[in-house]
């Protein structure tokens, strides 16, 4: 947490008034989301209880697992209703060969699925795992099959994973980034309590609203209790309501008494459906509150390079369809942590550029700086391989803490194709001097463009530029020596490497 955010809390908290915090949204919403809430048998890592989803404010889709025995009916029918919604983005468009890139069709739209919390995510993965690896019954098609979903949920979790994209995003994340509250970040992932401190009852402060929307007792305003939002299940929950449920119905299993079984069983499909409704309502209020937010231009280009990744996946299921491995091999892993590193950085880069809000925090951390333009060399030339090449220079003075290298890539809200590569770092008079030189959209000695120079007495923020993070270069898998897990033909992760790598 960056030193405003902290000032931002302690504001909330003194003033009991939620904080404004960044004004624009960084991630794509689609127009027809779906909403998944999950819930987690107690006790277990990665056994449903039941599941709450759909793209229709409408119409919430309740599956319940049966309380004991082989839930294979019911993830059967999971696997149907989400594979679904998944098929239904058909439609594709054609992108014309760009430079080294071939020609290639990419879906117009692709799923994404919103859960309540952060903590969902990663049991959305483990569901994946456990699920990925099931057999489909004989006869039946794997494209179907409750396998298929899994395939699709680790995909999903993934990516989650992956710095910018929006296939699967946590309401609370969302909904912080906009908003500071004056409770802790662990209480923020209550997102009854989170939407409380942004839209209290009127007549009533956000901290009075969230303390009483985290009591699982007391209803809301609406009559309805907010339970926490899962997947794990409120304690008091399972303790007074779902236990003695569970252990009926067990009593009745044993006895036989089929007749009492059944209803049982429609007592637990209220119960839980009781126990969902509210945080379906709340998802789709805060989905609201978000779409209310503009969207960034690089946020519709992140969209864009996950419907790529959504179609080469797509291909993939087509055309090989093993599922992902349990784990990475060596060079998979490096290079996965190598694009998440390089994601991380670019889309840092691009918040703080778009974001008035992010750029202030940055340059809290000397990630970002502002400063005074102080002297200008419009006319500065280099060699070059055909002549002198036009780069003009600039000194910078700022007293933000300054945490770049010589050679760092900057790029400023200004005109972010400007790029000023940092060529001198000198303290002076407290604070510091950057010589700065213009290395994009300088024009030619005989053409200048004077408009990528900034005058004196300018005032500049900066940081770095997106373009300034680049992977390193990876041996070919033929390359890599056995002692570092390569060369490996023919393996999942090998193949499921094309889907990761979105075209320009």
């Amino acid at each position: 947490m960056s030193r405003l955010s902290t000032l931002l809390r302690l504001e909330a908290a003194e003033s009991q008034t939620v904080q404004d915090a960044s004004m624009i949204g960084h991630f794509h919403l689609t127009e027809h989301p779906l909403i998944f809430l999950p819930l987690n048998r107690s006790g277990t890592e990665a056994t449903l209880l039941a599941v709450m989803f759909g793209d229709d404010p409408a119409r919430p889709h309740l599956l319940v697992a049966p309380p004991n025995g082989r839930p294979t009916a019911f993830l059967e029918e999971l696997a149907d209703r989400i594979l679904t919604h998944i098929d239904s983005f058909q439609n594709t468009e054609h992108l014309p060969a760009k430079r080294s890139k071939p020609a290639r069709e990419r879906h117009t739209h692709a799923p994404q699925l919103l859960v309540a919390n952060r903590k969902t995510i990663p049991y959305i993965r483990q569901l994946g795992r456990s699920l990925r690896f099931t057999d489909p019954p004989e006869g039946s098609d794997p494209a179907r099959s409750v396998g298929r979903l899994g395939q699709w949920l680790t995909f999903f979790a993934d990516h989650a994973e992956h710095p910018g994209s929006a296939f699967l995003l946590a309401l609370t994340d969302l909904l912080t980034t906009r908003w500071i509250t004056g409770q802790s970040s662990l209480e923020d992932e209550h997102l009854a309590a989170l939407l409380a401190w942004i839209d209290p009852p009127p007549g009533t402060t956000g901290l009075s609203a969230a303390i009483e929307a985290e009591n699982p007792q007391v209803p809301g305003p609406d009559g309805q209790l907010r339970r926490p939002a899962g997947p794990a299940t409120d304690p008091s929950f399972d303790s007074l309501e779902l236990d003695p449920l569970l252990t009926a119905y067990n009593k009745a299993a044993k006895e036989g008494n089929t007749a009492m079984m059944a209803r049982l069983t429609d007592r637990l499909h209220t119960l839980l459906h009781h126990y969902l409704t509210p945080t379906w309502d709340d998802a789709w209020h805060a989905l609201g509150l978000l779409r209310t937010l503009p969207r960034t231009q690089d946020s519709q280009h992140r969209w864009a390079a996950d419907r790529d990744r959504f179609t080469a996946y797509r291909s993939y299921l087509a055309d090989d369809g093993r599922p992902q491995p349990a784990k990475d091999d060596p060079v998979s892993a490096a290079r996965r942590l190598a694009r998440m590193e390089l994601a991380q950085g670019a889309f840092n880069a691009h918040r703080a550029l778009e974001d008035r809000f992010f750029m202030a925090e940055r340059r809290t951390t000397g990630e970002a700086l502002a400063g005074t333009v102080t002297d200008t060399d419009p006319h500065h030339t280099v060699p070059g391989a055909r002549g002198d090449l036009l780069r003009p220079r600039l000194t910078l003075h700022t007293t933000d803490p300054v945490r770049l290298d010589i050679g760092s890539l900057l790029a400023g809200p200004h005109n972010p194709r400007v790029h000023l590569a940092v060529r001198a770092i000198t303290p002076r008079d407290h604070g510091t001097d950057l010589l700065l030189e213009v290395t994009t959209l300088t024009g030619t000695v005989n053409k200048p463009r004077t408009d990528s120079v900034p005058a004196a007495g300018d005032l500049l923020e900066l940081t770095f530029a997106p373009e300034f993070f680049r992977r390193p270069p990876f041996p070919s898998r033929e390359n890599t020596p056995w002692t570092h897990g390569g060369p490996q033909h023919n393996h999942p992760a090998a193949i499921l490497e094309t889907a990761e790598e979105p075209q320009p």
